[in-house]
């Protein structure tokens, strides 16, 4: 069995979701061409809260400093394609800091396993 992939990045802490949900698929290598959604729960299959202020905003406008820290037992979760089910936990670690001179942010700071295929082998 494969490791899951996973991996580990530095972002500006007034990156909004969707700065955040551009870099993930880019990331993975993604198409982009699905829906998508943001969420917070104790566990991806869960009692899920959608982000977004009211019924006609997405949520993908909330910075990432307006969102952490988490209420208790919760998680940020990011899914992509609701058929295929593509499911991305986000944590936040440390404090933020200031962006230090001369580094372009985000900056990729691990992987690990081996990044999945959208389509699968066959597609």
């Amino acid at each position: 069995m494969n490791e899951p992939f996973g991996f580990q990045m530095q972002a500006p802490a007034d990156w909004t979701l969707a700065d955040l949900a551009d870099h993930i698929l880019f990331t993975m290598d993604f198409d982009g061409d699905h829906l998508s959604q943001f969420s917070v729960a104790a566990t991806p299959s869960g009692r899920r809260t959608p982000l977004g202020p009211d019924d006609e905003s997405d949520g993908m406008d909330l910075p990432l400093n307006s969102l952490f820290p988490l209420p208790k037992h919760k998680k940020l979760f990011y899914l992509y394609d609701f058929g295929a089910s593509w499911w991305f936990q986000i944590s936040k670690q440390g404090k933020p800091t200031t962006a230090m001179p001369g580094v372009t942010y985000p900056r990729m700071l691990a992987e690990q396993g081996r990044k999945p295929l959208e389509y699968g082998e066959d597609e």
